[in-house]
């Protein structure tokens, strides 16, 4: 007997529980690089008082690199080989790096530790994880996807204040906070991955009339589908809208992590209080959590490419507002309308990326659309810290709120390549 693909239902345990396993994967994760912040200020004052902002921020650039960079490899693993082994791999990776930066004392110890390996094994955890809820949801998949992001962001929220407190504590100190975060890390990434499966597909019995007839059968069906996948990812690779989409969140990337890495700092130059500085990055990731859900909500009625663009644009004008801002609260509703504007952008490029996919190329064309961010994602960071020393936050304003708006007009272009009418649902 041999099988044929039955339909499915997306509202499955199964499908459940890969959206929880991925958003508790994502709290560890790039939820843990929201937090980034808290760990410039303090390196700043103690292990590498030496060293420029600049080059400290080099540290959470590398990280931001090798998250983009592999997600191509890490997003094909998903497709070619299932989601358990990078997740698996990706998990142990983690930890080890955060426990190894428990004993760094010198710059290229921080740099291998938190730099490289933590942003390698960053990618093989997130982005299949996404990829794999992609699979199991296709009516609402913004949505679900939002709901997954929104897991980083609740990590950027609670990860900066934890990590603060403990800090603080006399009686632990660094070494101890960063053990304290591999142990917490530990359970939530064990379970990502039990809850790391793949669409089960129903199937029904198909009666051949002897063995060999099955296997000749079977092995002509998988040389269909490599074919067909072959064609698929070649097709992916060329098609305008795939190649606009990758550009628009090139240039995006060059400025939007920008207040995520430099709000505290900010808050600091203005001689706010110190404890309320850290909590900017908090207040960023909260209204990022709402970001990233309530515009898949609308993002599945009225088109991902349309509230994208919008989120986009509305994100590049609040950037360009940021050092009109002179007082504490001030500072709170702008960190809280940039989070908001900005989770939007996070959570509908991963939605975009996957409706111009097909089933067999979503991992593939997460990846790409990410990887393509790889560069500016890394350039952003010391080159913020670079218009910050030498020009000021105004500098730094300009050129992330610029970065926005010309994302979002190419984003525009990826939207027309599908469909020119204006009030379409793309």
């Amino acid at each position: 007997m041999t099988y044929k693909e039955g339909p499915t239902s997306e509202n499955t345990w199964r499908a459940w529980l890969a959206i929880s396993g991925a958003s508790t994967g994502l709290f560890c994760t790039v939820g843990f690089l929201n937090s980034f912040g808290i760990f410039q200020e303090y390196y700043a004052t103690n292990q590498l008082a030496e060293s420029s902002q600049s080059t400290i921020a080099w540290l959470g650039a590398s990280s931001l690199f090798f998250l983009f960079s592999i997600s191509v490899v890490s997003g094909s693993m998903l497709d070619t080989l299932g989601p358990r082994l990078p997740l698996c791999l990706g998990s142990i990776g983690t930890v080890l790096s955060v426990m190894m930066t428990s004993i760094c004392k010198e710059f290229y110890q921080f740099l291998l530790a938190q730099g490289v390996l933590l942003g390698i094994s960053m990618s093989l955890v997130t982005w299949p994880m996404l990829a794999l809820v992609g699979q199991h949801i296709k009516r609402k998949r913004a949505l679900a996807m939002g709901i997954v992001l929104a897991g980083s962001s609740l990590g950027g929220v609670i990860w900066p204040i934890a990590i603060d407190k403990l800090l603080k504590s006399p009686r632990i100190g660094f070494p101890w906070t960063m053990r304290i975060v591999g142990f917490i890390m530990i359970p939530c990434l064990a379970f990502s991955c039990v809850t790391a499966r793949s669409p089960k597909v129903p199937r029904k019995y198909v009666e051949n009339a002897n063995p060999s007839q099955r296997l000749t059968s079977d092995n002509a069906i998988n040389e269909t589908k490599d074919r067909k996948r072959k064609t698929e990812v070649i097709a992916l690779l060329h098609k305008p809208e795939m190649q606009l989409l990758c550009l628009a969140m090139f240039i995006t990337y060059f400025g939007m992590l920008s207040p995520f890495f430099y709000t505290t700092s900010y808050a600091a130059d203005k001689n706010f209080p110190s404890s309320f500085g850290f909590y900017t990055v908090s207040i960023v990731n909260g209204a990022s959590f709402f970001g990233r859900i309530l515009p898949g909500i609308v993002a599945d009625k009225y088109g991902k490419f349309n509230c994208c663009i919008i989120s986009t644009l509305v994100a590049g004008i609040v950037a360009l507002c940021w050092t009109k801002v002179e007082s504490m609260a001030g500072l709170g509703v702008w960190a809280a309308a940039y989070g908001f504007a900005s989770g939007g952008i996070l959570s509908l490029q991963q939605a975009c990326a996957a409706q111009v996919a097909t089933t067999s190329t979503l991992g593939l064309a997460i990846g790409t659309v990410t990887g393509s961010t790889a560069i500016s994602a890394m350039a952003n960071v010391p080159i913020s810290g670079a218009l910050v020393e030498k020009y000021g936050y105004t500098s730094l304003s300009i050129f992330s709120g610029v970065s926005l708006l010309l994302g979002g007009m190419l984003l525009s272009a990826a939207r027309l390549a599908q469909n020119r009418k204006l009030t379409a649902v793309v």
